[in-house]
């Protein structure tokens, strides 16, 4: 019985490798493409996509007596083939603009940047009232979490009229340098009163100054 056409131990051994790395070449390939789709990588991996297509036609030249090769060959194009046609499909939307994890992204981004303008919005004090330009070393005015702009720019308004009421000067007073005090004192204030804490102005033996108390169940 003839043998010429049956691959020796070692031929078999070599074309098994190579089909070893033909599906690792098409698993990476997959992940490649996926971090291209997500953004993480800036380019389509084309060449890799070549090599592998260039790799998958020389061992389709091959002629494999073994069942399992011509099984195993057949598979590897038919996922392939698979992965290609959604590639393909992906790389379309992206290029029409409808692909739907970019417009996600896009439309996650829009509201980070209207929320991110509505914070510094309420950050700002009240309509009215003279702006300083906060100095360089004072940072922005950002206001902690979980304060009502509308309870800070009203506390704002109480201790301008309360100082200018008992003859203290307001040259030094500002809403932003108001914002950055609760952000220092509010946790050691909450610490002491609880989370919800309402701020106030008082006079007392004739100088202005604020204490929290905790807010009443409403």
């Amino acid at each position: 019985m003839s043998r010429r056409n049956s691959p020796s131990p070692q031929s078999a051994r070599e074309v098994r490798e190579r089909f070893d790395g033909l599906e690792a070449a098409i698993d990476e390939l997959k992940v490649r493409y996926e971090k291209y789709f997500l953004g993480l990588d800036k380019r389509p991996p084309s060449q890799e996509h070549e090599r592998v297509r260039r790799t998958l036609r020389e061992l389709e030249k091959g002629r494999y007596q073994a069942t399992a090769l011509r099984f195993r060959l057949n598979s590897l194009r038919s996922r392939l083939v698979t992965y290609e046609h959604y590639w393909s499909r992906i790389l379309r939307q992206i290029e029409e603009g409808t692909y739907k994890r970019h417009l996600d992204k896009a439309e996650r981004l829009r509201r980070q940047r209207a929320e991110r303008a509505q914070r510094e919005k309420d950050a700002l004090p009240p309509e009215g009232e003279r702006r300083a330009r906060p100095r360089r070393d004072e940072g922005p005015v950002v206001l902690p979490d979980g304060v009502d702009p509308a309870e800070v720019r009203a506390l704002y308004k109480d201790l301008v009229r309360a100082k200018k009421a008992a003859g203290e000067p307001i040259e030094g007073l500002s809403y932003g340098r108001l914002v950055r005090k609760l952000a220092q004192d509010l946790p050691r204030l909450r610490d002491k009163h609880g989370t919800d804490v309402r701020l106030e102005v008082y006079t007392r033996d004739g100088k202005v100054r604020m204490r929290a108390r905790p807010k009443k169940p409403s």
